[in-house]
């Protein structure tokens, strides 16, 4: 009896052990896996400094902060420009943003709620422009003028949700009470809690996915982890992103119905009206002149005009435009080009009256263009010309007026004149594709073939083929190679025009070789201990850049200059741009293909 009783009392003290160890080792599971309650303040988790916003971008925290001032959201102005829109320009020396489109044109000084809108003054809620610490911030509130820029503010801390990218995205709705945590872990502190039948953005695409937790984004911009469990992700959908109502304006231009071939006449006087005609007589082809009539002089937006109704009337009743040529050369030591011009497109005040005078001197003499050949510039002064080409552009859409801008082949040394830019005020965009071995370089074509060709890959990455013209050259340099010990000294001998070229290698009577890669008849010969090499242009080379032209479909051809040119070139001209290569056919020089030297293209040497 007492042997039964004591192994009862024993069974129940067991069982006691057992029930109190299980409770134990339960409480110890359940402890494991209780969800940590405490809370980490959001700007703890972002850090965000005083006077700042965070910046996130669709999902991604951006690498700056916004400027935050009085619950306004500024972004500093390359971001802007990176992001929105080109159309602003900084000037330092006036202290003033200016934003100009195909029909606006903004004067902003930072701080002040009143903007110049076409000299019309208007009143902003907060400043469009603020600077501090040097730094140039635009308001996100004005931006939604110039863009589509769609974005929420958010306080404690302030961030700012930017909703960039065109892309769906995927997202979740919560499925009962969550929170989300600054790890995968439900021992990391939370972010924030969130009630079943909310809405979390998924990061990344669900592609972070560890120990059950999901990589999340609420809708008021906290990004953290979450228990999938919790989501009902069998259910998860794309989102197409919404934006802000925003039309761009657009830029329209003028079109000739033709192709378009153009001659410069160089000109420092009025009248030249009766080589003008005889030219155009004798060449039908062309069907537009442009005279260098107006010159920069001074610092002040003032101009030398040599327009001249008369040349005008003569040209129309001859069915062929007049484009006067704006230059920035200098006029008999009064103008320095890279000085004084960055002296008047620097401010308002001059670009506005060059481009008042530019603007009469066109009505008075009823030319039908201008064509700016501004060359020269340093690069700080090129945020300055495009924006004379912006306000000039404004203007010319006005009066009726054709724009064409000369360029230089669009290199990384000379980007800053911004052909992209350029290209939306202008209506044409004229290519100097000539000068690949200039006074000064090595001996070599002035337009080799293969160069000619990069030269016309090179502008269509910058512009559409509707707009371009290019360039060729109606003259040619001979070159004087002279032994200097080790080294030869390279001397720009002589620059002929095409009848002066004609007539040298006559009286050279030596034959030349083909070169097929730069596409022209190559001389050279030895005289008193020099060597001499001339790269010609002629017909047959000038067609085969004239295919060029009609293969890439440009809009046309311009030729420096008038009166350089033998009889019958502009009929080559022509008809190899509609791919006729009858000149090419009919080509009676002995034709040998050699790899000496001039066939290889000197990428180093190629300069204004």
């Amino acid at each position: 009896m007492y042997k039964k009783v004591l192994v009862a009392l024993t069974a129940v003290i067991l069982l006691g052990l057992l029930a109190a160890v299980g409770v134990f080792i339960y409480g110890m599971i359940a402890e494991k896996y209780k969800e940590s309650e405490v809370k980490m303040e959001l700007s703890n988790y972002y850090n965000v400094p005083d006077g700042e916003a965070l910046l996130i971008f669709d999902e991604k925290i951006f690498e700056k902060t916004a400027l935050f001032v009085d619950g306004e959201p500024y972004l500093d102005l390359p971001t802007v420009i990176d992001k929105y829109t080109t159309l602003f320009m900084w000037s330092q020396e006036e202290y003033r943003m200016y934003y100009t489109t195909a029909s606006k044109e903004y004067l902003i000084t930072p701080g002040d709620v009143n903007i110049l809108v076409n000299e019309e003054r208007i009143t902003t809620s907060v400043p469009a422009v603020i600077i501090q610490n040097d730094t140039i911030y635009i308001s996100m509130e004005f931006l939604k003028e110039c863009s589509n820029i769609t974005y929420k503010v958010f306080n404690d801390p302030a961030r700012v949700l930017v909703t960039y990218s065109p892309d769906e995205f995927l997202c979740v709705t919560v499925n009962e009470e969550t929170s989300i945590r600054v790890s995968q872990d439900i021992k990391a502190d939370y972010l924030e809690k969130l009630p079943a039948g909310s809405v979390v953005r998924i990061i990344e695409g669900g592609g972070i996915q560890q120990k059950g937790f999901i990589k999340v984004m609420s809708e008021d911009g906290v990004r953290g982890y979450i228990l999938q469990e919790k989501l009902d992700w069998a259910n998860r959908y794309n989102v197409a992103p919404t934006f802000n109502e925003f039309t761009e304006e657009e830029y329209t231009h003028i079109s000739l119905p033709e192709k378009i071939f153009l001659v410069w006449q160089l000109v420092y006087s009025t009248g030249h009206i009766d080589e003008m005609v005889s030219y155009i007589e004798k060449n039908p082809e062309v069907n537009v002149v442009s005279p260098t009539w107006f010159f920069m002089n001074g610092d002040k937006g003032e101009i030398t005009s040599y327009g001249d109704p008369d040349y005008v009337t003569a040209a129309h009743e001859r069915r062929v435009n007049v484009w006067a040529v704006l230059k920035n050369d200098t006029i008999e030591g009064s103008f320095d080009c890279a000085e004084d011009s960055h002296k008047v497109f620097a401010t308002y005040e001059t670009r506005q009256r060059l481009i008042r005078n530019v603007i009469e001197a066109v009505k008075k003499c009823g030319a039908d263009g201008i064509n700016v050949d501004v060359e020269g510039l340093n690069v700080e002064t090129g945020i300055y010309f495009v924006q004379f080409i912006r306000e000039l552009g404004f203007k010319c859409k006005d009066y009726g007026i054709v724009l064409s801008i000369d360029n230089y082949i669009p290199e990384d040394y000379n980007a800053f004149y911004n052909i992209p830019e350029q290209k939306k005020n202008a209506d044409y965009i004229v290519i100097m594709g000539y000068d690949e071995h200039y006074a000064g370089s090595d001996a070599g074509s002035v337009a080799s073939l293969s160069w000619f060709k990069y030269a016309a890959d090179l502008s269509l990455k910058k512009c559409g083929a509707e707009q371009i013209i290019m360039g060729v050259p109606f003259y040619t340099r001979l070159w004087k190679e002279v032994p200097d010990g080790d080294s030869v000294k390279t001397y720009s001998e002589r620059t002929m025009n095409l009848i002066e070229q004609d007539a040298f290698v006559a009286e050279l009577g030596i034959e030349p070789e083909w070169k097929e890669k730069v596409g022209q008849y190559y001389y050279e010969y030895n005289k008193e201990g020099a060597t001499y090499k001339l790269w010609a242009e002629e017909k047959k080379s000038l067609a085969l850049k004239a295919m060029v032209i009609g293969e890439k479909e440009f809009s046309g051809t311009a030729a420096w200059m008038m009166g350089g040119d033998t009889d019958g070139l502009w009929t080559v001209i022509k008809n190899a741009v509609n791919g006729d290569v009858t000149a090419l056919m009919e080509d009676e020089k002995e034709i040998g293909v050699s790899d000496d030297s001039g066939d290889d293209l000197d990428q180093d040497n190629i300069g204004p």
